[in-house]
């Protein structure tokens, strides 16, 4: 295979694998940070508090996925284009 190819396929496949994983990631984070915040305020949140909490989460979510997904990537394609 070429080298520009191999690049973009690692690109392509990065950015593939990180949309894949956001969505069950923001879900286990949220869940986690909801139950941490119910536990500290010993009450449930309210809608409001839930979603201004996931808007705040995302970007921490958008790059723990994209760095996983760089090195999970790095760690395959150099199994298999050495």
């Amino acid at each position: 295979m070429d080298l520009d190819m191999i690049v973009v396929w690692r690109w392509i496949s990065t950015i593939f694998l990180a949309v894949l994983l956001f969505k069950p990631v923001k879900k286990f984070i949220l869940a986690q940070k909801v139950g941490k915040s119910e536990r500290k305020l010993k009450r449930a949140l309210t809608e409001e508090e839930i979603k201004e909490m996931e808007r705040r989460t995302i970007p921490m979510i958008a790059i723990i996925v994209i760095t996983f997904s760089m090195f999970f990537n790095n760690v395959i394609m150099n199994q298999f284009y050495k």
